[in-house]
C-alpha cells in the first residue's frame, strides 16, 4: 500500500487523495445547497473507491473490487442525511 509506482504514487496516496477530493466536493453540495446535478466521469479503480467510502468499507489494492461494467453509471444522491447509491453499474444506455 505504501510502495510508490515509478515517477507516481502508492496505492494509499491514490486512495487519500481520491477520498479528499470525493468528501470536498460531496461536502460543497450540501454547505452550498446546489442544487443542480454533477456529473463525474473517471475509472472504475476511482469508482470502486467510492463504493468503499460510501459502504463505509476498508479499501485496500488487493479487495475485490466491485463490479463495474465499461461506460456503466452510477448514480450518487444525497438523502437528507447521508450519500447513497441510488443506482449501479447501469448500462441500458448500450442497447
Amino acid at each position: 500500500m505504501d510502495e510508490r509506482y515509478p515517477g507516481g504514487e502508492s496505492p494509499i496516496e491514490n486512495y487519500t487523495r481520491i477520498s479528499n477530493t470525493f468528501a470536498r466536493i460531496c461536502k460543497e453540495q450540501i454547505e452550498e445547497n446546489h442544487q443542480e446535478n454533477i456529473l463525474i466521469v473517471t475509472h472504475g479503480g476511482v469508482i470502486n473507491m467510492i463504493y468503499h467510502i460510501l459502504k463505509e468499507q476498508e479499501w485496500t489494492n488487493t479487495n475485490k473490487p466491485y463490479p463495474i461494467a465499461n461506460t456503466s453509471i452510477h448514480k450518487i444522491e444525497w438523502n437528507e442525511s447521508e450519500w447513497r447509491i441510488t443506482e449501479e453499474n447501469k448500462i441500458e444506455h448500450l442497447n
